[in-house]
């Protein structure tokens, strides 16, 4: 059943749509795309948040190649925005989380989107079972991590056992082409994954849209100690530190560290290689 927005805010104001597995539609740059709303997941997905990611993508436009990874899919909330901006593009999503796996399938058939391929596992340095702790008892809870104490002042929920797959395992999928676009968004475990893309990285040079939550102070060394080791990776692979503006007109700022900050809303940056600064700066002019 698909309704308009209006009836279906009023039934998820009463409670009704745990109970119900609908559907209705937004507009993403300019492109209708329907949002399944099953058992109440995916209600978020029709006030799509972050419209920074989409402008962000429409900059990076001229130099997208048509290839599109997404490490952290969740609800397929970036997925939307690629495929609104992009259209035609090969979409390689990585999520642990079943229950995202099996509404993200249903995201994708009901809107027909092509070369889209959502693989049930998260990225690290190595294979293995991981928790996947939950702070909230949304089985699609988007701030979930694999980090232990990762959020050592907040009560975890529950907790989920999910793989983690090394490079060695995903290599095959992943495109053999300079300059891919690639957005990581896995609460904490950033550095497991670039660290387990490493060789690719620096064969093909991505594009990296990573999100990096604040430390907020010097004590919290655990975050400080994993923020600093992802910009000696990257500096050591000629990558460059932007950090993704907000307010305002849609941009980067480059800085040299990220440093020790509470601001949540600067928390999303992109990494791009110095080889193609010009490129990249010229994106955003």
């Amino acid at each position: 059943m698909r309704l308009s927005q209006f009836p279906i805010k009023v039934l998820h104001k009463l409670g009704w749509l745990d109970s119900l597995n609908i559907s209705s539609s937004i507009q993403v740059d300019q492109k209708k795309l329907l949002i399944p709303i099953l058992g109440g997941q995916g209600y978020d997905n029709l006030q799509l948040s972050e419209p920074w990611m989409t402008n962000t993508l429409r900059s990076l436009r001229p130099l997208f190649n048509g290839h599109f990874i997404d490490v952290g899919v969740n609800l397929g909330q970036t997925l939307l925005k690629a495929h609104a901006v992009f259209g035609h593009m090969e979409y390689i999503g990585f999520e642990p989380n079943p229950s995202c796996v099996n509404y993200v399938q249903e995201l994708v058939k009901l809107n027909g989107i092509e070369q889209c391929s959502i693989f049930p596992m998260g990225v690290g340095t190595k294979t293995e079972v991981l928790k996947l702790n939950f702070f909230v008892s949304d089985k699609s809870d988007s701030s979930a991590t694999i980090i232990e104490h990762y959020r050592p002042n907040s009560h975890e929920d529950h907790f989920i056992h999910v793989p983690v797959f090394d490079f060695h395992e995903i290599q095959k999928f992943l495109p053999a082409k300079s300059c891919p676009i690639v957005k990581i968004d896995v609460e904490g475990a950033e550095l497991d994954v670039l660290l387990g893309l490493k060789e690719w990285i620096n064969e093909y040079k991505p594009l990296l849209i990573v999100e990096i939550l604040p430390v907020y102070s010097k004590e919290n060394q655990s975050r400080l100690n994993r923020q600093e080791q992802i910009e000696d990776l990257l500096k050591n692979s000629s990558y460059k530190i932007s950090r993704i503006r907000k307010n305002g007109r849609p941009g980067i700022d480059r800085i040299n560290e990220i440093g020790i900050h509470s601001v949540i809303d600067d928390s999303d940056y992109l990494f791009y290689p110095l080889c193609i600064e010009e490129q990249v700066l010229n994106c955003f002019a």
